[in-house]
């Protein structure tokens, strides 16, 4: 489990061909919140809380896809649902859409002791 570093992720990939890599959720929601959070967002501003707020409760809902169809058509259904906010739309499936299996549940398809995160190990590494 890491972030989303495609150099960390490449290397681990070259070294270990047969795992599966996931991303942290927490990792994913930071990244997302950050994200809209800016200006080109189309969504950042005190104004926009509420929709911020709608848009992370829906990656939630991705997240919590168990098969590929499923997410495949709640992909489709984010897109429908805020297509006033073409950037939101254009931002995931430009970033997040296509390695849906790293970080929805539809690809945590083996025991990992219920953890969603990496912070328990970065936690150690910085104690360390």
């Amino acid at each position: 489990m890491v972030d989303k570093d495609f150099a960390e992720i490449n290397a681990l990939q070259k070294v270990f061909p047969e795992s599966a890599i996931l991303l942290c959720w927490y990792h994913v929601l930071q990244a997302v919140n950050r994200w809209l959070s800016k200006s080109e967002s189309g969504v950042h501003g005190l104004s926009n809380t509420q929709k911020r707020n709608e848009i992370i409760s829906f990656f939630c809902k991705l997240k919590a896809c168990t098969s590929e169809d499923d997410f495949k058509a709640t992909s489709a259904e984010f897109c429908q649902t805020f297509k006033q906010y073409p950037l939101v739309c254009q931002y995931f499936q430009k970033h997040w859409e296509g390695i849906g299996h790293m970080w929805c549940d539809y690809g945590r398809r083996f025991s990992h002791a219920r953890s969603e995160t990496n912070n328990v190990i970065e936690r150690y590494d910085l104690l360390f």
